[in-house]
């Protein structure tokens, strides 16, 4: 038996486990602060970072016509003329809805008196819409007198100070747009050498583990950024399209605006979406056309996101939903709307360094989307919460996976071996335990109930002996002699459970060739199985046998069979289990023909 640690070297763990928690804290504390104190450098280098991974498939592809810098410089100055495009459209686009938003005053007005007529007079809707239209009508005659006068605004400035005045706002903006370029130029030109130097910097003793992590960051960064501009663009312009075709004004910048909110995880579309009809009830006519621009840019969403993403991607990229949006959070309170922009790239970064760095695990488990839990876990967790169709649903899942055998295994058969390890441990109080046993029951039901071919029963074996399951130990043995039950009859045999406390007048009961299975989620001790074999009916003694499900132990092989151990005991999965008891069931079944 294997020696429990001494609470000294218990102590010490823990105080080990503390003090990393602390320095992991720490350092990210320290992370947090770097990230919003250094935004000023860091957002146009993680932009640079951006686009150059956006424009790594334009350039691979190019380089095989030309040399490096031509390649470079070609693919760069694309972007920025395509970049400079997009900017002149929304630029013009909003200077236009600026000067037209005085001719939507009517429709607006009509608009008003509709949901006004929708009220009685006097009531609470009718007194808010008054108080609205007045206030509105005092801002409307404040404006009206401020501009109606001509005023001449003499200043002292000079012609340079004034176009001074008028360039220094844009001096910034124009500044770091030229870094980004300039940034992204010569990442394009030294990726290659960059990668190199990541390589030593962060792994030079395990080359291959560190330029693995590397690439699997590059390629799922680049393929989803690839991807969502492809699918975004074309989402900008199916919605700048039927926009169009409903004759909403400065279609081309609704769609633009639609397609970049959907680089923001899952808020982004339904800004993209509420933008555009807002301002539709502002110059359409009726209530109609609004409502189907909403509908059309909901429905086109729901397109492009359930249809043909899917079917881009592929795969997900790797991230859970939650996490996506909790990063857009967080992103965005650091670096404003550019973290948005980033959020996912950044977030599958961090999930990639999670999954190759061994201290960083933990990012991993927060952000990715396979499974935090074993399914035996899952099933484990859900039992003890009585959850027993979310148990039954998980257990239905690993078993059309896996198949019949290796899934009952791994979702049932480890759930009680692990049940009854916490359970030695005193870790589990007896409603826990009824909780198991009886929803494992209520589990293996809901199976038997299927009617997915993945479970479904082989034809019936030609013998005459039945099986009686029953619990060595009871408690959590009960719920280990009702899955064997339950894989037996699978197999086709006549074989039924029944828990300890009730198991002697049955079994006493019982006539024929019956086989009496004793049952253990863990190995018993000699004595408990002598006990339990003197438990046993005299008539039933001789074939009665103790089948231990244990996962640490190699299957036994057909071959084998009563070769080594205790001929009346079974140790190995419950696949092993039950092929030891077809072998058994027939030599029965041969001594009473005999």
């Amino acid at each position: 038996m294997a020696r429990l640690p001494s609470p000294a070297l218990a102590g010490h763990g823990t105080d080990v486990r503390l003090v990393r928690a602390a320095a992991i804290a720490l350092l990210g504390t320290i992370a947090i602060l770097t990230l919003y104190f250094g935004r000023d450098v860091l957002i146009p280098t993680a932009l640079a970072v951006f686009f150059a991974f956006i424009l790594g498939p334009a350039l691979t592809w190019v380089r095989r016509l030309l040399p490096l810098p031509l390649s470079v410089a070609i693919v760069v100055t694309g972007g920025v003329v395509a970049g400079g495009i997009v900017a002149v459209l929304v630029f013009s686009q909003l200077a236009d809805v600026a000067g037209s938003l005085t001719r939507y005053q009517a429709n607006l007005h009509q608009k008003i008196q509709d949901v006004r007529a929708l009220s009685q007079d006097g009531g609470t809707v009718s007194r808010f819409m008054s108080m609205a239209a007045s206030l509105a009508q005092d801002l409307s005659l404040d404006a009206g007198t401020a501009t109606a006068p001509a005023v001449r605004v003499r200043s002292d400035m000079s012609s340079f100070a004034s176009v001074a005045s008028f360039v220094a706002p844009l001096l910034h903006p124009l500044l770091s747009l030229g870094i980004i370029v300039i940034l992204v130029v010569f990442i394009l030109l030294d990726r290659d050498h960059l990668s190199d130097q990541f390589v030593r910097l962060f792994g030079a003793s395990d080359v291959h583990a560190t330029s693995k992590a590397l690439g699997d960051a590059a390629s799922r960064v680049a393929r989803v950024l690839s991807l969502q501009v492809l699918t975004n663009f074309g989402f900008a312009v199916l919605v700048g399209l039927s926009l169009f075709a409903l004759g909403m004004p400065n279609a081309v910048l609704w769609g633009l605006l639609a397609g970049a909110l959907r680089f923001v995880p899952y808020v982004g579309a339904a800004l993209g979406a509420v933008l555009p009809t807002i301002i539709a009830f502002a110059v359409l006519p009726g209530w109609l056309q609004p409502l189907l621009v909403l509908g059309c840019i909901v429905a086109l969403d729901i397109v492009i996101g359930q249809v043909v993403e899917p079917l881009l991607f592929g795969e997900s990229t790797g991230v859970t939903p939650l996490a996506l949006i909790l990063s857009a959070i967080f992103w965005g309170t650091l670096w404003g709307p550019i973290g948005l922009l980033l959020s996912t790239p950044l977030t599958i970064c961090l999930l990639v360094v999670g999954k190759h760095v061994p201290h960083l695990g933990f990012l991993e488990i927060l952000l990715g989307d396979q499974p935090a839990l074993a399914p035996y876990q899952q099933i484990y967790r859900r039992l003890i919460r009585k959850a027993v169709a979310d148990a039954s649903a998980v257990a239905l899942a690993e078993i059309e996976a896996k198949g019949p055998e290796a899934g009952l295994d791994d979702a049932m058969g480890r759930m009680v071996v692990l049940a009854e390890a916490d359970d030695t441990f005193d870790r589990l109080n007896p409603a826990e335990v009824a909780a198991i046993v009886e929803g494992t029951d209520d589990v293996l039901d809901f199976l038997s109930a299927a009617s997915d071919d993945a479970i479904a029963a082989p034809v019936a074996l030609r013998s005459g002996a039945s099986f009686r399951c029953i619990g060595g130990r009871g408690g959590i043995d009960d719920a280990a002699a009702a899955i064997i039950a339950f894989a037996l009859r699978r197999q086709g045999f006549d074989a039924s459970a029944g828990r300890r406390s009730d198991s002697e007048g049955e079994l006493a009961d019982d006539v024929g060739r019956v086989v009496v299975l004793i049952c253990y989620a863990s190995h018993p001790s000699d004595a408990v199985r002598r006990y339990n074999r003197r438990k046993v009916p005299a008539p039933q003694a001789l074939h009665a046998r103790h089948a231990v499900i244990d996962y640490d132990v190699a299957p036994v092989p057909p071959s084998l069979v009563g070769d080594a151990g205790p001929r009346d005991l079974w140790v190995g999965d419950i696949a092993a289990i039950c092929r030891l008891a077809a072998h058994h069931a027939l030599a029965v079944e041969g001594q009473g023909n005999a």
